[in-house]
């Protein structure tokens, strides 16, 4: 067997989140701007010849780049996040299947409520969606089940966040919330009503956010994020869950463990949705 795992990573900070949008305002800020850019190419393939245990020959590839931009004056803050990511792989013998599709834009305003800088007030704004057709491969025939802006999330938030530390931070608020569907077929799948290609909700939203260094080397993410339509019970409560553990090996190798979890019940089948990606790869600082 010829197995060859190819992961290269360009990346402008060190940490990367795949799963979540977190805007960062770092408290170094003072009348100025900071940005940063993560741009990375995972890739694996591999090739299997009168292999006794079996196996098919595979090509996979995953594309990414996100931009972190924020700015500070005085009690006031703003950022901004834009995260795109696409993967790809094709087994042998079978077509072409995506394995990663998000699209995904987040704004926030906030104001500075105390001296030391643990309380602020905020105004914030999210788009996500995906580029391309996605399909359910689970039965006999593939079956659609997602295509740009089918469905699209764009959401509307003011509220109060409270950060005790530099790592952990609190978040409750009032929130708006419209699913779009631009397509008539995938309509019934998302919780909007036939005819309609919108659906908007009003409620309240909390979220609990971690990032720290916990061992040497190694850091850990999370992000844990609720939304509850004041019209439903709290057994309709969406939540986002996702969670990244980061391990830098030396200069230039890293590991990571990424698991994301969500539950909607607007969403076609009302099941708990589950991501888990394993990588290790070959990190370049570009400045």
């Amino acid at each position: 067997m010829k197995h060859f795992l190819l992961t290269l990573t360009l990346v402008c900070v060190t940490g990367l989140s795949f799963a979540q949008e977190t805007i960062i305002i770092p408290d170094t800020l003072d009348n100025e701007w900071a940005t940063t850019w993560v741009l990375g190419l995972n890739a694996s393939q591999s090739t299997f010849n009168n292999w006794a245990a079996g196996g098919q020959n595979n090509v996979s590839a995953t594309a990414f780049t996100r931009v972190n931009g924020a700015y500070r004056q005085g009690k006031f803050t703003y950022g901004y996040v834009f995260n795109v990511r696409y993967g790809i792989t094709n087994i042998e013998g079978e077509e072409s299947r995506k394995t990663a599709d998000r699209l995904a834009i987040r704004h926030r305003a906030a104001y500075i409520l105390n001296e030391e800088n643990t309380m602020n007030a905020f105004a914030q704004i999210s788009f996500v969606t995906q580029f391309y057709d996605g399909y359910d491969y689970s039965g006999d025939a593939r079956v659609r089940i997602s295509d740009f802006m089918a469905p699209g999330y764009l959401s509307e938030s003011i509220g109060y966040a409270y950060t005790p530390t530099d790592f952990v931070s609190f978040e409750a608020g009032l929130a708006l919330k419209q699913t779009f569907v631009n397509d008539d077929a995938l309509v019934p799948g998302y919780g909007v009503e036939a005819g309609e290609n919108v659906f908007s909700e009003g409620g309240l939203q909390l979220a609990v956010n971690f990032s720290k260094e916990i061992l040497t080397n190694v850091n850990y993410t999370t992000s844990f994020e609720t939304f509850n339509n004041i019209n439903k019970s709290l057994a309709s409560t969406d939540v986002s869950w996702a969670n990244e553990l980061t391990g830098k090996i030396n200069d230039y190798l890293t590991a990571s463990f990424q698991l994301e979890m969500i539950y909607d019940d607007d969403v076609v089948a009302d099941e708990l949705q589950t991501r888990q990606i394993l990588a290790a790869g070959l990190l370049v600082n570009l400045r």
